[in-house]
């Protein structure tokens, strides 16, 4: 039982580090991507996308944690267990709130740019109502 629980705690741990290592790959990516191609590409989509995964890392080592210390249930582990946990759920929730915010950014953003439109087409509206006029 305990050989079967350390292999799941590996695989965690493997899991969450390979999340947390793709996903920053990806980010840089699309950052480059987006300063060199298209430029276009919001950066809110690419600190979502980034935040999101770095989360379900965080959740995976959590989880590979506790497992461990089921495994191995001495003062010390229990107390570095607890130190780990609260750190990523700090973490987490630091991260979770930030999400927040740029999507709350994102909205605002959008909500800016409807209202420009809607301005920009009233000019034109105008504009060709007053040369009809004219004429």
């Amino acid at each position: 039982m305990e050989v079967l629980v350390e292999f799941i705690w590996t695989i965690f741990a493997y899991i969450g580090i390979a999340v947390m290592v793709v996903w920053w790959i990806k980010a840089v990516y699309l950052l480059v991507y987006r300063g060199i191609v298209d430029h276009k590409i919001p950066m809110w989509k690419i600190r979502i996308k980034l935040g999101h995964y770095l989360v379900l890392a965080l959740e995976f080592l959590v989880a590979k944690d506790i497992l461990e210390s089921i495994v191995n249930p001495s003062y010390q582990e229990l107390i570095t267990l607890w130190a780990i946990v609260t750190i990523r759920t700090v973490l987490s929730y630091f991260t979770n709130k930030e999400i927040a915010e740029v999507k709350e950014e994102m909205k605002a953003d959008e909500e800016a740019a409807e209202a420009e439109e809607k301005r920009m087409a009233e000019k034109i509206k105008n504009v060709k109502t007053k040369k009809f006029a004219k004429k």
